[in-house]
C-alpha cells in the first residue's frame, strides 16, 4: 500500500566537514523549496555531528530547519546514522554525505520514485558526480573475495569494469549495493535489518547494509534522475590516517561477517602487502592516496 503523504528525512552524518557544509545544506534546501508546491510531500533535515572541533556545528546552527544532534565524541558514521533514525519521523530516509551538492530537483524525483515504486524496492542509490559533472560509478555488484584482493594489490580498474559490468547509468536498474553518499532507504526495512552496523565505524557499512537488505528479498535500484555532486574523498582527505586505518579495519569485518574467517585473513594479507608497497612508495617520494575501492 502506497503512502499517501510520504515524509523524507534527509540526516547528515558530520565530522570536521566545515569547508563543505555549508554548501551541502544550502543544496538540500534548494531542493526542498523546488518541492515545495507538492503538498504531497513532508521533509526534514537532522544533522549528527560527531564532535567536530572545526566551525562545523557554527555552520550547521545557521540554518534554521535544520535538527542539530551533537555527539560528546566521534562514535562513527553507522552509528550517527542510527542516531538520526532515533529522532527522525520520515517513511523515507535520505542518507547524505556532508560533501554532497544535491541537485535542486533530486529530492522531488526521489518522492516521485518512492511513491510508485514497488513495495520490495527498499533502498534507492541517487547518481552521482563528480564535481565537473562527470559520472561517478555508484552500483556495483557484490565484491568477491579475490577480487577485492586483487583490487587492493593494484588492479582496481579492472575490478571496476567486473562490478559494473551490464550497467546502464541512464536507467533505473536494479543493482546489489550502492553508494552511502547518497542512499535513500525505506525506514520499514531500516528496521527490519536492524539498522547500521555500528561495529563499522567507516566504509563498509552501506555495503553490509544492502547485503542485509537483499538477504530479506528486498531490492537495491539506481535512479540516474536524482543527481548529486559528491566531492568524493573530500570528507577523508582531513584524516587520512583515520581513514586508512578505518577502511581497512571495515574491510577485514565485512569480510569475515559475510565470507568467513578465511576470507578475512585473506583480505588482511592482501592489506599487509599494500600497506608494504605503500612504505616503498613513500621512500620513493610518492604519497599514496586512499583507494576508491567499493566502500562507500
Amino acid at each position: 500500500m502506497k503512502l499517501v503523504r510520504p515524509f523524507l528525512s534527509v540526516i547528515i552524518v558530520t565530522y570536521n566537514s566545515q569547508d563543505f557544509i555549508g554548501e551541502c545544506l544550502e543544496s538540500v534546501e534548494r531542493a526542498i523549496e523546488k518541492a515545495k508546491g507538492w503538498d504531497w510531500l513532508k521533509i526534514e533535515i537532522i544533522v549528527v555531528d560527531n564532535a567536530s572541533t572545526d566551525g562545523t556545528v557554527e555552520i550547521v546552527r545557521q540554518f534554521d530547519r535544520v535538527r542539530l544532534i551533537c555527539n560528546a565524541q566521534n562514535l562513527g558514521f553507522a552509528a550517527g546514522v542510527n542516531r538520526g533514525v532515533k529522532v527522525a519521523q520520515g517513511d523515507w530516509l535520505l542518507l547524505l554525505n556532508p560533501d554532497c551538492v544535491i541537485d535542486e530537483n533530486a529530492i522531488l524525483a526521489l518522492a516521485e520514485f518512492i511513491q510508485n515504486c514497488s513495495d520490495e524496492v527498499a533502498v534507492v542509490g541517487l547518481q552521482l558526480l563528480n564535481a565537473d559533472g562527470t559520472l561517478q560509478p555508484s552500483g556495483r555488484r557484490f565484491p568477491k573475495v579475490w577480487e577485492f584482493i586483487l583490487a587492493l594489490l593494484g588492479f582496481s580498474r579492472w575490478m571496476e569494469t567486473r562490478w559494473f559490468k551490464g550497467r546502464d547509468f541512464t536507467k533505473v536498474q536494479e543493482v546489489d549495493e550502492v553508494s552511502g553518499a547518497a542512499l535513500a532507504i525505506s525506514r520499514k526495512a531500516f528496521e527490519q535489518v536492524g539498522g547500521m552496523d555500528e561495529g563499522f565505524f567507516l566504509f563498509f557499512e552501506e555495503l553490509d547494509l544492502c547485503r542485509r537488505v537483499k538477504a530479506k528479498g528486498l531490492k537495491v535500484v539506481y535512479l540516474p534522475n536524482a543527481k548529486v555532486k559528491h566531492l568524493w574523498g573530500a570528507s577523508v582527505k582531513r584524516v587520512p590516517e583515520i581513514a586508512r586505518k578505518a577502511q581497512q579495519q571495515s574491510a577485514i569485518r565485512y569480510f569475515r561477517k559475510h565470507h568467513g574467517r578465511i576470507a578475512s585473513i585473506l583480505v588482511s594479507i592482501a592489506f599487509m602487502l599494500r600497506n608494504l608497497a605503500h612504505k616503498i612508495r613513500y621512500r620513493l617520494g610518492r604519497r599514496p592516496t586512499l583507494q576508491n575501492l567499493p566502500t562507500d
